[in-house]
């Protein structure tokens, strides 16, 4: 009797599941995402999350966690959920490790799960199935009554989510979830951004859940060191760090040398009718650039 009074305490609350279940203590950022797509979820709002977390700041693990809680808490009904990853090899296959690691880890969940057919996991009745993404993959007939989630969303083909993926959550209109990575704006993780920026307009529910390098630093210091030398390395504005830590969009159409970049390179110095050879230089489709402003002379010797 004290057994199952304990397991109702834990499952009535996703942090004390997490904390006593897995002996792991959410991060702040974390807690307030798992809070809210549980809600959603228990309280069958059929809300659209987009989680945008940096790299290595504990996206996979969460998405574990709360996975692992939902079998759990519906163990005794006909759940499913369904998980999207953008290929099988590796990415869907490390989601099915990391789940089975907290499921073997969680003191209630270890008893009861079990797998089948190779991509899905039960706990009780409650299912969830991991699908691939990939463009060639034939996904048809999955249903997601509870929740839907598509991680590193900026790599699935829209046309691929939108056809074979969005109606698996329509027959109960289930929570939806699109993990990911800052990248450019035509991906189907931005696309989701703006559609949910527009809902919390006009109901204030929080859907969009942005965080970047200086949130994860302050409560974890030694990420914080990390960061701060690949920027050092690397430059604040490199396209990785922009997008990869510090969770900013960049323009596909940028290029390597966008209009910022190239006027950096523009110089006040004489054009030069030939290289000096104490400078440094670089060569671009042929056109060799003085360090210190655009120049000069093609590979034949013409001026350019």
């Amino acid at each position: 009797m004290e057994l199952l009074t304990t397991v109702k305490n834990m499952l009535k609350d996703c942090r004390i599941f997490i904390e006593q279940g897995s002996r792991l203590k959410l991060r702040k950022y974390q807690e307030s995402v798992a809070l809210s797509i549980i809600s959603s979820v228990q309280h069958e709002k059929g809300l659209t999350f987009v989680v945008i977390f940096p790299r290595q700041s504990g996206k996979n693990e969460l998405q574990a966690q709360i996975e692992c809680y939902l079998l759990t808490f519906y163990g005794l009904k006909q759940t499913e959920i369904v998980k999207v990853s953008p290929t099988y090899k590796p990415q869907t296959l490390n989601a099915m490790r990391r789940l089975q690691r907290v499921l073997e880890k969680n003191i209630i969940a270890r008893e009861m799960w079990s797998k089948e057919e190779g991509y899905i996991y039960k706990v009780g009745s409650a299912r969830i199935f991991f699908l691939s993404g990939s463009p060639t993959a034939n996904v048809v007939g999955a249903t997601a009554n509870t929740l839907l989630e598509c991680d590193e969303a900026q790599d699935v083909s829209i046309t691929k989510w939108d056809k074979d993926f969005a109606p698996m959550a329509a027959s109960t209109n289930a929570t939806r979830v699109f993990w990911g990575t800052m990248w450019t704006s035509k991906t189907l993780l931005i696309r989701e951004m703006r559609a949910a920026l527009a809902a919390e307009k006009i109901d204030g529910i929080k859907r969009v859940f942005k965080i970047d390098a200086s949130d994860v630093a302050k409560e974890v210091p030694a990420y914080k060191k990390f960061v701060e030398e690949q920027v050092a390395k690397l430059g604040r504005e490199h396209p990785l760090i922009k997008t990869q830590y510090f969770s900013e969009q960049i323009d596909s159409e940028g290029g390597m040398f966008p209009d910022r970049r190239l006027a950096m390179m523009q110089g006040t110095h004489r054009r030069m009718e030939r290289p000096i050879g104490v400078l440094s230089y670089a060569t671009t489709n042929g056109r060799t650039a003085v360090r210190k402003g655009i120049c000069l002379i093609d590979r034949r010797g013409r001026r350019g």
